[in-house]
């Protein structure tokens, strides 16, 4: 480095005072930053502190969509969709001792016709006499037809026993003639037997394990409803104990067992006539010690009484592509229902 004339290094002066000036600065800085691990002190400018909300006390997975802002909102339902579900009553409450009871308040008169068509919807796929708890939270949109004559939209029953909640919602899938009651994944929740004698049906209102002196399952259905034999047999009786039975088949099929048809409008067979399956033996009718018109099919065994769903065995049917989008759709308005009249309540 060359002096000044004067003999004082002037270049040397001006780079260590720059030099100064500039750890002056980044010593500020950083004294305003920080520490390694700390988030920012304003939570606005990190994008992941926005994002993530607590959860509500008791939330868990399925609540998670809600406590996230950036998850998508459930579609709304237009209110006209709604509305045009028609006018239905609400229960949404816990069980105590019986179902007839957790629904006395809301049904009063109507409680036990109610917590019986709610557990014909559940009793697939478990044994409410056994299984329900009590806290077990229920809930059912339901309106009553008649006298003792009960019809559910939607039903949903929070297990404890078993750990989750078991979903009904009042659907006519297309190309039945009858609706049934469809779980969210698109399976229908009551079984059906393989090789039917109904092709069509309303729905079973009773199995052989619902009372001891019933010996059959009871299809709902209106007379006239084509009844096919499922098997191939011989016919051995017909019309007997008119009195109890009504018009009546008996067929003896080709394993040995025999199939007992009850209460029908009309024979199309005669003793003797053997038959394939899927030919008609007769229509459905309310003949004999009938209330409603259905049809009471019976099976033995070497003489004895045996549960058809184990002789025939069952199936649940499951719809997808643009069915499932028409069930969702569906179940979103019963929901959408649902939560309106609880709010109002």
């Amino acid at each position: 480095m060359l002096p000044r004339a004067d003999g004082r290094p002037w270049l040397l002066f001006g780079i260590l005072a720059c030099s100064l000036a500039l750890n002056l600065v980044m010593v500020v800085e950083r004294r305003g930053a920080p520490a390694d691990g700390e988030p920012p002190a304003d939570p606005a400018a990190d994008p992941a502190a926005v994002a993530v909300a607590p959860m509500a006390d008791g939330a868990g997975p399925a609540d998670a969509a809600a406590a996230d802002p950036a998850a998508p909102a459930a579609p709304a339902v237009p209110a006209a969709e709604v509305a045009a579900l028609g006018e239905w009553t609400v229960a949404d409450t816990t069980v105590q001792s019986t179902l007839a009871g957790a629904f006395g308040e809301t049904a009063a008169g109507d409680a036990d016709a109610l917590a019986a068509v709610f557990a014909r919807l559940f009793v697939w796929d478990l044994d409410l006499r056994r299984d329900l708890r009590k806290g077990d939270r229920v809930e059912v949109a339901w309106r009553k037809l008649g006298e003792g004559q009960i019809e559910v939209l939607s039903a949903r029953l929070h297990s404890q026993k078993l750990g989750r909640t078991y979903a009904a919602y009042r659907w006519q899938a297309p190309g039945d003639a009858f609706t049934s009651y469809w779980s969210e994944d698109g399976v229908e929740v009551p079984h059906r037997l393989q090789n039917s004698p109904l092709k069509d049906y309303e729905q079973i209102t009773s199995l052989l394990k619902d009372r001891p002196t019933h010996k059959g399952m009871d299809f709902k259905a209106p007379t006239g409803t084509p009844i096919t034999s499922p098997f191939s047999g011989t016919v051995t009786r017909s019309n007997w104990s008119f009195a109890g039975n009504g018009n009546c088949i008996e067929v003896r099929y080709a394993d040995g067992a025999v199939a007992k048809f009850l209460h029908l409008s009309e024979n199309r067979v005669q003793p003797g006539a053997s038959v394939k399956p899927g030919d008609v033996i007769g229509l459905v009718g309310n003949t004999g010690r009938s209330t409603a018109a259905h049809l009471h099919y019976q099976v033995e065994v070497g003489g004895k009484v045996v549960d058809p769903l184990d002789y025939h065995g069952s199936v649940r049917r499951r719809v997808d592509g643009a069915s499932m989008q028409a069930l969702h759709k569906e179940i979103a308005r019963q929901d959408a229902l649902l939560a309106q009249m609880l709010a109002a309540r």
